[in-house]
């Protein structure tokens, strides 16, 4: 089971597992904007990495904890390059019409 089940996403990524075609990741990236805006998945990684950093489990160390800053860091990069890329094909999606 997974927890994307019957949304568009999953489709979307399962068609790009299988068939790695170019339409497929813009139609995951469009998904994915739409459900979610840049600033909203910026803060949901947020609370994660909290979580995660104020675990007091002797399991996460501070290399653990490093990396995932460093996860983090790199993520907000992709989701901004990725929201841009959205909205300019949004923009000439809108002016074809």
């Amino acid at each position: 089971m997974h927890t994307l089940e019957g949304s568009p996403i999953l489709e979307n990524y399962n068609n790009l597992l299988v068939k790695g075609k170019e339409q497929h990741a813009w139609k995951v990236l469009h998904e994915f904007f739409e459900f979610f805006e840049e600033d909203s998945s910026r803060e949901y990684l947020w609370y994660m990495l909290v979580a995660a950093l104020k675990n007091n489990s002797e399991t996460i160390n501070a290399r653990h904890r490093s990396n995932m800053i460093f996860f983090y860091e790199y993520c907000i990069a992709l989701f901004k390059a990725a929201d841009h890329l959205h909205k300019k094909q949004q923009r000439k999606i809108t002016k074809k019409k």
